[in-house]
Protein backbone atom coordinates (compact mmCIF):
# COMPACT_ATOMS: atom_id res chain seq x y z
CA UNK A 1 0.00 0.00 0.00
CA UNK A 2 1.53 3.37 -0.97
CA UNK A 3 2.52 5.77 1.79
CA UNK A 4 0.34 8.79 2.45
CA UNK A 5 1.37 11.83 0.40
CA UNK A 6 3.41 14.88 1.27
CA UNK A 7 0.99 17.80 1.01
CA UNK A 8 2.30 21.26 0.14
CA UNK A 9 -0.10 24.11 0.95
CA UNK A 10 0.45 27.56 -0.56
CA UNK A 11 -1.52 30.74 -1.14
CA UNK A 12 0.30 31.40 -4.44
CA UNK A 13 -1.06 30.19 -7.77
CA UNK A 14 0.71 27.34 -9.52
CA UNK A 15 3.37 28.83 -11.79
CA UNK A 16 4.02 31.91 -9.63
CA UNK A 17 7.75 32.65 -9.60
CA UNK A 18 8.07 32.73 -5.80
CA UNK A 19 6.30 29.40 -5.44
CA UNK A 20 8.34 27.90 -8.27
CA UNK A 21 11.74 29.00 -7.01
CA UNK A 22 11.17 28.59 -3.30
CA UNK A 23 9.22 25.35 -3.22
CA UNK A 24 8.55 23.42 -6.42
CA UNK A 25 12.08 23.52 -7.83
CA UNK A 26 13.51 22.62 -4.43
CA UNK A 27 11.37 19.47 -4.23
CA UNK A 28 12.62 18.43 -7.65
CA UNK A 29 15.30 15.80 -7.27
CA UNK A 30 14.49 14.88 -3.68
CA UNK A 31 14.36 11.11 -3.35
CA UNK A 32 10.93 10.71 -1.82
CA UNK A 33 8.86 7.55 -2.04
CA UNK A 34 5.61 9.48 -1.63
CA UNK A 35 3.32 11.35 -3.94
CA UNK A 36 3.70 15.13 -3.62
CA UNK A 37 0.45 17.09 -3.77
CA UNK A 38 0.24 20.87 -3.97
CA UNK A 39 -2.88 22.68 -2.75
CA UNK A 40 -2.57 26.06 -4.47
CA UNK A 41 -4.57 29.22 -5.05
CA UNK A 42 -5.29 28.87 -8.76
CA UNK A 43 -3.10 28.62 -11.85
CA UNK A 44 -1.05 31.35 -13.52
CA UNK A 45 -2.13 32.13 -17.12
CA UNK A 46 -0.55 29.99 -19.84
CA UNK A 47 0.98 27.62 -17.27
CA UNK A 48 0.27 23.92 -17.04
CA UNK A 49 1.39 21.10 -14.78
CA UNK A 50 4.26 20.14 -17.11
CA UNK A 51 6.50 22.78 -15.47
CA UNK A 52 6.61 20.57 -12.36
CA UNK A 53 5.84 16.97 -13.32
CA UNK A 54 6.96 15.75 -9.90
CA UNK A 55 4.09 17.67 -8.26
CA UNK A 56 0.34 17.04 -8.48
CA UNK A 57 -1.33 20.50 -8.27
CA UNK A 58 -4.86 20.83 -6.91
CA UNK A 59 -6.35 24.31 -6.98
CA UNK A 60 -8.71 25.38 -4.23
CA UNK A 61 -9.62 28.56 -6.19
CA UNK A 62 -12.88 27.24 -7.59
CA UNK A 63 -14.82 30.52 -7.58
CA UNK A 64 -14.29 34.26 -7.95
CA UNK A 65 -14.87 34.75 -4.23
CA UNK A 66 -11.86 34.46 -1.93
CA UNK A 67 -13.84 33.59 1.20
CA UNK A 68 -15.49 30.65 -0.53
CA UNK A 69 -12.17 29.47 -1.94
CA UNK A 70 -10.58 29.45 1.52
CA UNK A 71 -13.58 27.52 2.84
CA UNK A 72 -12.88 24.99 0.06
CA UNK A 73 -9.24 24.88 1.21
CA UNK A 74 -10.28 24.10 4.80
CA UNK A 75 -12.70 21.40 3.70
CA UNK A 76 -10.04 19.90 1.45
CA UNK A 77 -7.57 19.82 4.36
CA UNK A 78 -10.15 18.12 6.60
CA UNK A 79 -10.74 15.57 3.83
CA UNK A 80 -7.00 14.91 3.54
CA UNK A 81 -6.76 14.42 7.30
CA UNK A 82 -9.32 11.62 7.27
CA UNK A 83 -8.23 9.98 4.02
CA UNK A 84 -4.49 10.28 4.63
CA UNK A 85 -3.94 10.32 8.40
CA UNK A 86 -0.18 9.80 8.06
CA UNK A 87 0.42 12.61 5.57
CA UNK A 88 2.97 15.27 6.37
CA UNK A 89 2.44 18.89 5.43
CA UNK A 90 4.64 21.73 4.20
CA UNK A 91 2.80 24.98 4.94
CA UNK A 92 4.24 27.76 2.81
CA UNK A 93 3.24 31.17 4.10
CA UNK A 94 1.23 32.48 7.02
CA UNK A 95 -2.08 32.32 5.13
CA UNK A 96 -1.59 28.62 4.36
CA UNK A 97 -0.63 28.01 7.98
CA UNK A 98 -3.66 29.89 9.31
CA UNK A 99 -6.19 27.92 7.28
CA UNK A 100 -4.40 24.69 8.13
CA UNK A 101 -4.79 25.66 11.79
CA UNK A 102 -8.46 26.53 11.36
CA UNK A 103 -9.13 23.23 9.61
CA UNK A 104 -7.66 21.34 12.58
CA UNK A 105 -9.10 23.47 15.40
CA UNK A 106 -7.60 22.20 18.67
CA UNK A 107 -6.23 19.06 16.98
CA UNK A 108 -3.40 20.88 15.23
CA UNK A 109 -0.82 19.18 17.43
CA UNK A 110 -1.82 15.80 16.02
CA UNK A 111 -0.47 16.65 12.56
CA UNK A 112 3.12 16.55 11.39
CA UNK A 113 4.11 19.62 9.45
CA UNK A 114 6.85 22.08 8.66
CA UNK A 115 5.83 25.72 8.88
CA UNK A 116 7.46 27.90 6.22
CA UNK A 117 6.20 31.50 6.74
CA UNK A 118 8.67 33.27 4.38
CA UNK A 119 8.19 36.45 6.39
CA UNK A 120 6.75 37.97 9.55
CA UNK A 121 3.21 38.49 8.27
CA UNK A 122 1.77 39.85 11.51
CA UNK A 123 4.49 42.53 11.58
CA UNK A 124 3.97 43.36 7.89
CA UNK A 125 0.25 43.77 8.61
CA UNK A 126 0.99 46.34 11.32
CA UNK A 127 3.61 48.14 9.22
CA UNK A 128 1.09 48.58 6.42
CA UNK A 129 -1.07 50.61 8.81
CA UNK A 130 -3.68 47.93 9.44
CA UNK A 131 -5.36 46.97 12.71
CA UNK A 132 -2.97 46.39 15.62
CA UNK A 133 -5.58 44.19 17.32
CA UNK A 134 -5.74 41.88 14.30
CA UNK A 135 -1.95 41.88 14.20
CA UNK A 136 -1.92 40.57 17.78
CA UNK A 137 -4.35 37.82 16.85
CA UNK A 138 -2.08 36.88 13.94
CA UNK A 139 0.88 36.77 16.34
CA UNK A 140 -0.99 34.27 18.54
CA UNK A 141 -1.67 32.09 15.48
CA UNK A 142 2.00 32.38 14.44
CA UNK A 143 3.17 31.31 17.88
CA UNK A 144 0.86 28.30 17.84
CA UNK A 145 2.00 27.24 14.39
CA UNK A 146 5.65 27.43 15.45
CA UNK A 147 5.05 25.59 18.73
CA UNK A 148 3.37 22.60 17.09
CA UNK A 149 5.65 22.41 14.04
CA UNK A 150 8.34 19.82 13.61
CA UNK A 151 10.44 22.69 12.27
CA UNK A 152 9.84 26.28 11.20
CA UNK A 153 11.76 27.52 8.17
CA UNK A 154 13.16 31.05 8.34
CA UNK A 155 14.92 32.80 5.48
CA UNK A 156 17.86 34.38 7.33
CA UNK A 157 19.83 34.16 10.56
CA UNK A 158 18.33 37.56 11.43
CA UNK A 159 14.86 36.03 11.03
CA UNK A 160 15.73 33.19 13.40
CA UNK A 161 17.11 35.65 15.97
CA UNK A 162 13.97 37.80 15.83
CA UNK A 163 11.58 34.86 16.22
CA UNK A 164 13.56 33.37 19.10
CA UNK A 165 13.21 36.73 20.84
CA UNK A 166 9.48 37.12 20.07
CA UNK A 167 8.23 33.55 20.49
CA UNK A 168 10.92 31.38 22.04
CA UNK A 169 11.05 27.72 20.87
CA UNK A 170 14.77 28.12 20.02
CA UNK A 171 15.19 24.62 18.58
CA UNK A 172 12.41 24.98 16.00
CA UNK A 173 14.06 27.28 13.47
CA UNK A 174 15.92 26.15 10.35
CA UNK A 175 17.44 28.69 7.96
CA UNK A 176 16.75 28.14 4.26
CA UNK A 177 17.51 31.25 2.24
CA UNK A 178 15.21 32.28 -0.59
CA UNK A 179 16.90 30.35 -3.34
CA UNK A 180 17.54 30.76 -7.03
CA UNK A 181 16.63 27.99 -9.46
CA UNK A 182 19.59 28.71 -11.76
CA UNK A 183 23.23 27.58 -11.89
CA UNK A 184 25.99 30.01 -10.98
CA UNK A 185 27.20 32.03 -13.94
CA UNK A 186 28.94 34.75 -11.95
CA UNK A 187 32.41 34.79 -13.42
CA UNK A 188 34.47 37.88 -12.64
CA UNK A 189 31.97 40.17 -14.30
CA UNK A 190 32.47 43.93 -14.21
CA UNK A 191 31.06 46.93 -16.04
CA UNK A 192 32.02 47.04 -19.74
CA UNK A 193 34.63 49.69 -20.52
CA UNK A 194 32.78 50.53 -23.72
CA UNK A 195 29.25 50.13 -25.00
CA UNK A 196 25.95 50.00 -23.16
CA UNK A 197 25.53 49.28 -19.46
CA UNK A 198 22.27 47.41 -18.81
CA UNK A 199 20.54 48.04 -15.48
CA UNK A 200 17.65 45.85 -14.35
CA UNK A 201 15.09 45.93 -11.57
CA UNK A 202 13.30 42.63 -11.08
CA UNK A 203 10.27 42.40 -8.84
CA UNK A 204 7.11 43.97 -7.51
CA UNK A 205 6.21 47.38 -6.10
CA UNK A 206 4.40 48.07 -2.82
CA UNK A 207 4.88 49.70 0.58
CA UNK A 208 8.16 47.86 1.08
CA UNK A 209 9.39 48.25 -2.52
CA UNK A 210 8.66 51.87 -3.33
CA UNK A 211 8.60 52.63 -7.05
CA UNK A 212 9.76 56.21 -6.50
CA UNK A 213 12.80 55.09 -4.53
CA UNK A 214 13.69 52.50 -7.16
CA UNK A 215 13.46 55.22 -9.83
CA UNK A 216 15.59 57.58 -7.75
CA UNK A 217 18.32 54.97 -7.34
CA UNK A 218 18.33 53.99 -11.01
CA UNK A 219 18.27 57.64 -12.11
CA UNK A 220 21.32 58.35 -9.93
CA UNK A 221 23.22 55.39 -11.38
CA UNK A 222 22.33 56.42 -14.94
CA UNK A 223 23.50 60.00 -14.36
CA UNK A 224 26.86 58.81 -13.04
CA UNK A 225 27.47 56.16 -15.70
CA UNK A 226 26.21 58.41 -18.47
CA UNK A 227 22.69 58.50 -19.94
CA UNK A 228 23.97 57.73 -23.45
CA UNK A 229 25.49 54.47 -22.17
CA UNK A 230 22.66 53.31 -19.92
CA UNK A 231 19.79 50.97 -20.69
CA UNK A 232 17.10 50.43 -18.05
CA UNK A 233 14.94 47.29 -17.80
CA UNK A 234 12.02 46.97 -15.39
CA UNK A 235 10.64 43.42 -15.16
CA UNK A 236 7.47 43.45 -13.09
CA UNK A 237 3.85 42.28 -13.09
CA UNK A 238 1.59 43.61 -15.83
CA UNK A 239 -0.50 45.58 -13.34
CA UNK A 240 2.48 47.87 -12.66
CA UNK A 241 3.45 48.53 -16.28
CA UNK A 242 1.56 51.79 -16.78
CA UNK A 243 2.77 53.27 -13.50
CA UNK A 244 6.33 52.08 -14.14
CA UNK A 245 6.38 53.61 -17.63
CA UNK A 246 5.23 56.93 -16.16
CA UNK A 247 7.66 56.84 -13.22
CA UNK A 248 10.77 55.66 -15.07
CA UNK A 249 9.96 57.42 -18.35
CA UNK A 250 11.49 60.77 -17.29
CA UNK A 251 14.89 59.12 -16.74
CA UNK A 252 17.14 60.14 -19.63
CA UNK A 253 18.78 56.96 -20.88
CA UNK A 254 19.65 55.16 -24.11
CA UNK A 255 16.73 52.73 -23.70
CA UNK A 256 13.90 51.97 -21.28
CA UNK A 257 12.06 48.65 -21.34
CA UNK A 258 9.14 47.75 -19.06
CA UNK A 259 7.90 44.18 -19.28
CA UNK A 260 7.16 40.90 -17.54
CA UNK A 261 9.31 37.77 -17.56
CA UNK A 262 8.15 34.38 -16.29
CA UNK A 263 10.61 32.87 -13.86
CA UNK A 264 11.89 30.09 -16.12
CA UNK A 265 12.74 32.71 -18.80
CA UNK A 266 15.06 34.67 -16.51
CA UNK A 267 18.23 33.18 -18.06
CA UNK A 268 17.54 34.92 -21.35
CA UNK A 269 16.36 38.09 -19.60
CA UNK A 270 19.29 38.50 -17.22
CA UNK A 271 22.25 36.93 -19.00
CA UNK A 272 23.20 40.18 -20.81
CA UNK A 273 22.55 42.54 -17.89
CA UNK A 274 25.30 44.14 -15.81
CA UNK A 275 23.67 45.75 -12.75
CA UNK A 276 20.78 44.37 -10.68
CA UNK A 277 18.96 46.80 -8.40
CA UNK A 278 17.23 45.78 -5.16
CA UNK A 279 15.41 48.38 -3.07
CA UNK A 280 13.71 47.36 0.18
CA UNK A 281 12.35 49.83 2.75
CA UNK A 282 14.14 48.93 6.02
CA UNK A 283 11.54 47.86 8.60
CA UNK A 284 11.34 45.19 11.28
CA UNK A 285 9.78 42.77 8.78
CA UNK A 286 12.24 43.46 5.94
CA UNK A 287 15.53 43.54 7.84
CA UNK A 288 15.09 39.79 8.29
CA UNK A 289 14.38 39.23 4.59
CA UNK A 290 16.28 37.27 1.96
CA UNK A 291 15.22 38.89 -1.36
CA UNK A 292 14.95 36.32 -4.12
CA UNK A 293 16.10 38.94 -6.64
CA UNK A 294 19.48 39.06 -4.86
CA UNK A 295 19.81 35.28 -5.23
CA UNK A 296 19.03 35.54 -8.96
CA UNK A 297 21.37 38.53 -9.48
CA UNK A 298 24.16 36.58 -7.78
CA UNK A 299 23.48 33.50 -9.91
CA UNK A 300 23.80 35.47 -13.14
CA UNK A 301 26.83 37.45 -12.03
CA UNK A 302 25.16 40.84 -12.00
CA UNK A 303 26.61 43.58 -9.82
CA UNK A 304 24.03 43.96 -7.03
CA UNK A 305 23.11 47.52 -6.08
CA UNK A 306 21.11 47.37 -2.87
CA UNK A 307 20.33 49.34 0.24
CA UNK A 308 22.04 48.17 3.39
CA UNK A 309 20.40 46.59 6.41
CA UNK A 310 18.46 43.83 4.64
CA UNK A 311 19.30 40.16 5.28
CA UNK A 312 22.57 38.49 6.21
CA UNK A 313 25.05 39.40 3.47
CA UNK A 314 25.94 43.08 3.88
CA UNK A 315 29.26 42.43 5.61
CA UNK A 316 30.28 39.92 2.95
CA UNK A 317 29.49 42.37 0.14
CA UNK A 318 31.50 45.11 1.88
CA UNK A 319 34.50 42.91 2.68
CA UNK A 320 34.68 41.39 -0.80
CA UNK A 321 33.67 44.59 -2.67
CA UNK A 322 31.24 42.43 -4.64
CA UNK A 323 28.21 44.75 -4.53
CA UNK A 324 27.37 48.44 -4.19
CA UNK A 325 25.51 49.27 -0.99
CA UNK A 326 23.80 52.55 -0.13
CA UNK A 327 21.54 53.76 2.68
CA UNK A 328 17.85 53.83 1.87
CA UNK A 329 16.72 57.32 0.85
CA UNK A 330 20.27 58.72 0.82
CA UNK A 331 22.77 59.59 -1.92
CA UNK A 332 23.84 56.71 -4.16
CA UNK A 333 27.55 56.97 -4.92
CA UNK A 334 28.13 54.85 -8.02
CA UNK A 335 31.76 55.90 -8.54
CA UNK A 336 32.93 52.57 -7.11
CA UNK A 337 31.01 50.42 -9.60
CA UNK A 338 34.06 50.04 -11.85
CA UNK A 339 35.99 48.33 -9.07
CA UNK A 340 33.26 45.88 -8.03
CA UNK A 341 33.98 42.23 -8.90
CA UNK A 342 31.29 39.57 -8.67
CA UNK A 343 33.24 36.31 -8.53
CA UNK A 344 33.40 36.25 -4.69
CA UNK A 345 29.61 36.07 -4.70
CA UNK A 346 29.97 32.40 -5.51
CA UNK A 347 30.21 31.97 -1.74
CA UNK A 348 26.79 33.56 -1.35
CA UNK A 349 25.48 31.40 -4.18
CA UNK A 350 26.53 28.36 -2.18
CA UNK A 351 24.05 29.51 0.50
CA UNK A 352 21.18 30.46 -1.84
CA UNK A 353 21.41 27.74 -4.49
CA UNK A 354 18.59 25.31 -5.13
CA UNK A 355 20.89 22.44 -4.20
CA UNK A 356 21.68 23.90 -0.78
CA UNK A 357 17.99 24.59 -0.13
CA UNK A 358 17.19 21.03 -1.17
CA UNK A 359 19.83 19.59 1.18
CA UNK A 360 18.51 21.62 4.12
CA UNK A 361 14.89 20.74 3.35
CA UNK A 362 15.75 17.03 3.05
CA UNK A 363 16.91 16.98 6.68
CA UNK A 364 13.62 18.55 7.78
CA UNK A 365 11.56 16.10 5.74
CA UNK A 366 13.47 13.21 7.28
CA UNK A 367 12.33 14.41 10.71
CA UNK A 368 8.76 14.78 9.44
CA UNK A 369 8.50 11.42 7.72
CA UNK A 370 10.35 9.36 10.32
CA UNK A 371 9.24 11.29 13.40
Amino acid sequence: MPADPIVLVANNPFGHHLLTAQLLDIYKGLKLDREIILLCNGMMPNVDASIAPHIKPISFAKTRFGAINYLILMLTLVQFRWRHPKSVYHLRGFVAGTFFSLSRFFLIGAERYVYDPRGAFFIEWREAGRSILISRVFAIIESRLIRHSTATIVTSERFAKLYRKLFGYPTRYRVIYNSTSFPFQGSDKSLPSEGRVRIVYLGTFNHWHDMGEVARVISSIVEQIGPQRSEVYIYTSNKFHAAAAATFGPITCAALRVGYVIYHDLPSALSDKHIGVSVVRPTVSTRIASPIKISDYVAFGLIPVLNSGIGDFDEFFKTENSALLYKYGEVVDATGLDSVRTSPNGQIYDCVSKEEAKNRLAKILELLING
